[in-house]
């Protein structure tokens, strides 16, 4: 016959410092702690990492915003075209009606009213995030203002031009981002009243690293520096006559 005492003295050992030893160093070893300066070595390369990545996306937007950029311009020249092209000269940059209810009507009116756009919403609205009539890189502290507001901006010296005086389509601007220089609400410019540069955004009128995007008449854009721009209103840029 077994001994149940003598049993359990053999199984689980004739002392309580048996069953302590059999697990001592796997259950109840304590965890060891970072140190200061383990945990201030991870915090840095987090902070290196973060610095990287978050200029990383700001390139990937702002070439985001560029591309939609360019495609409102594009349609926005296809419309200009089709308008020119029935009325057989470029639509006035403000056009005021005759008669006793006298009105002026800027030309992104006259594309809506013709069918070849839709209407713009007020800027503050959606802020341009996603409207035809704005670009997203638009700098939000010069916001344009009005129902018809725009961030492009309609060449002044394309404005009610019979379209048989441009000899050189590919060579006149027609519409460029960056309107609100003109204060005007209606999104104009010439050689004498340059726009803000939208690409990249920026506070800073004299940004060399700024540019701006422009469609010409022919409807082909190019994406050219403030600087690149000619500032002489007889230079085919504004009167596409060579």
């Amino acid at each position: 016959m077994f001994h149940i005492g003598h049993a359990s003295s053999v199984i689980f050992g004739s002392s309580p410092r048996g069953l302590s030893a059999m697990f001592r160093g796997t259950i109840w070893r304590p965890c060891r702690a970072f140190t200061l300066v383990e945990l201030l070595v991870v915090i840095a390369i987090v902070g290196l990492l973060a610095g990287l990545a978050i200029p990383a996306i700001g390139r990937a937007q702002e070439s985001s915003n560029r591309a939609k950029c360019i495609s409102n311009l594009k349609g926005l020249g296809q419309s200009l075209n089709t308008y020119i092209t029935d009325s057989g000269m470029f639509p006035e940059v403000l056009e005021t009606s005759r008669g006793s209810g006298a009105s002026k009507k800027p030309w992104t009116t006259l594309l809506v009213e013709a069918g070849l756009a839709p209407t713009a919403s007020a800027y503050s609205i959606n802020q341009g995030k996603n409207s035809f009539w704005y670009c997203p890189s638009a700098m939000k502290s010069q916001a344009p203002a009005g129902i018809n507001a725009t961030t492009y901006a309609y060449s002044a010296s394309a404005g009610g031009m019979p379209i048989a005086r441009v000899s050189s389509a590919s060579k006149m601007a027609l519409i460029m981002d960056g309107s609100w220089s003109s204060g005007s609400g209606f999104g104009s410019v010439a050689s004498t009243l340059m726009p803000y540069c939208c690409h990249p955004p920026t506070r800073n009128t004299n940004d060399p690293s700024a540019s701006v995007n422009i469609c010409f008449v022919d409807a082909h854009v190019e994406t050219r520096k403030k600087s690149e721009i000619p500032t002489s209103s007889t230079n085919v840029f504004w009167t596409g006559q060579n």
